[in-house]
């Protein structure tokens, strides 16, 4: 992985070659931990504070204490001030296997921006490992534990696609792999309500706010597969993509539209405001 300048674990600078956890660590072990990607715009990490209160979410879940909130922002905006990049942070489940936490690490990295392709083909698989509406002590957290979203992704591609769309047990449209989704239907924007235990989405939220501001009507609900597959314009959600209009969901093709290319400059423009020095 190709770091920027140093990797702060638990606030100490470390040179990347030297940055390691323990291999005893249950993040490593059990995929049990938390994290964020956080994007940042002009050495300004976009929505700091909505990534930071999701994380305490997540880690509230798990049972794991972080370090006091004010070092985190400052770590944070530490490795956000490199410029354009990508800021990673992790926090690991420790040493003890009854996960009491001991030895947990707060890791704090930037990292380039990956190259993003302008739009997405997007596969629907059936996830039966998502909560589609089910309640657990974890659900909506976002978890170290993506193994089967990754392997969704990798079959996607796979067969030709650039990601998957995860579709629940009640075929319901739930998430991408590593981004939410939504649709343009009859002048309404739609997407996957909350409920269904799909990630609170930062970049989700914001652009449900730029929707506000230009007046577009939104609907969030249970929707089945085939009224995404009847929509006139579809979009893939997430820190590195924005607004990424999807051009085929399985074998039906999409254009890109008027909302999508509104959305795209409107989620821009809000970028803009709130990232300015």
């Amino acid at each position: 992985m190709n770091v920027i300048g140093y990797v702060l674990v638990d606030g100490n600078p470390v040179d990347p070659a030297d940055a390691t956890i323990s291999v005893f660590d249950i993040a490593l072990l059990r995929g049990f931990g938390c994290f964020e990607s956080l994007r940042s715009y002009n050495g300004v990490a976009f929505r700091q504070q909505q990534h930071l209160d999701r994380l305490e979410r997540s880690a509230s879940a798990l049972g794991l204490s972080l370090p006091p909130r004010p070092d985190q922002e400052r770590w944070v905006a530490d490795r956000a001030a490199v410029g354009e990049c990508t800021v990673r942070v992790v926090v690991t489940g420790g040493t003890d296997e009854k996960g009491s936490g001991e030895g947990s690490r707060f890791i704090v990295f930037a990292e380039p921006l990956q190259p993003m392709d302008a739009t997405v083909a997007l596969l629907p698989i059936e996830a039966p490992w998502h909560p589609d509406g089910a309640v657990s002590e974890l659900t909506g957290a976002k978890t170290l534990s993506y193994g089967p979203n990754v392997a969704a992704r990798f079959h996607a591609k796979a067969e030709g696609y650039g990601d998957a769309l995860l579709v629940g047990r009640s075929g319901n449209v739930l998430e991408g792999p590593t981004n939410t989704v939504a649709w343009v239907l009859d002048g309404v924007l739609e997407t996957p309500e909350l409920e269904l235990g799909i990630l609170a989405s930062v970049t989700r939220q914001a652009v449900l706010d730029v929707a506000e501001r230009i007046g577009l009507p939104v609907s969030e609900g249970a929707f089945p597969l085939q009224r995404m597959l009847d929509a006139d314009e579809v979009i893939a959600l997430s820190t590195l993509r924005e607004v990424q209009p999807v051009i085929k969901v399985g074998d039906v093709e999409k254009t890109v539209g008027p909302i999508t290319e509104r959305l795209m400059s409107g989620l821009r423009e809000l970028i803009e405001e709130e990232t300015a020095r």
